[in-house]
């Protein structure tokens, strides 16, 4: 039987990071499993602009993800719209969610407001702890492993995630 998760993929395209995901994946590393699990791999070229992003950052989307830009009347209508409905999401924010709407793509987040974005419009996404379940669920890594990232993401990157849903996690994690 397959997960829920698995159905979700078949449904999309592919996968497209913003990015928080961008950096917990540069921190993380785990690329090849990325791309083994969920490609197509893309970016919105409106995060690669951003001079909010440091150069190994910048080289390592460049090297996994495939840019796309607003390339549509509509994705660009919705772009403008996400700035209407939440005018604290960034231009490349706004530009990911037009991207994963249209293009029919899972959209990689761990930033609230884009979370409540794609709930709203019901936009599938996922999280960093569901990548470290799954990397868990697909024998990439063991239990102990992912709970090392989980906590490396939140040392080294300043990565919040509140104890309440470490503990959550942990749980889940136990059935494994």
């Amino acid at each position: 039987m397959l997960s829920p998760e698995v159905d979700i993929l078949e449904q999309y395209e592919g996968i497209i990071l913003d990015a928080t995901a961008l950096i917990d994946f540069v921190y993380l590393g785990d690329w090849q499993w990325l791309q083994s699990h969920y490609a197509p791999l893309y970016i919105a070229q409106e995060v690669l602009d951003s001079d909010q992003l440091e150069l190994e950052t910048r080289e390592v989307a460049q090297k996994y993800l495939i840019p796309i830009p607003l390339d549509t009347e509509e994705m660009f209508r919705s772009f403008m719209d996400f700035g209407v409905e939440f005018p604290l999401l960034s231009m490349a924010d706004r530009s990911t969610l037009a991207i994963a709407s249209h293009r029919f793509l899972l959209c990689a987040s761990d930033d609230g407001l884009v979370v409540e974005a794609c709930e709203k419009y019901q936009i599938p996404y996922i999280r960093a702890l569901r990548f470290l379940t799954e990397m868990v669920k697909t024998n990439y890594k063991t239990v102990a492993e992912v709970k090392i990232n989980a906590q490396k993401l939140i040392d080294e990157r300043g990565k919040h995630i509140s104890p309440k849903i470490i503990r959550s996690w942990y749980q889940e994690l136990s059935k494994f």
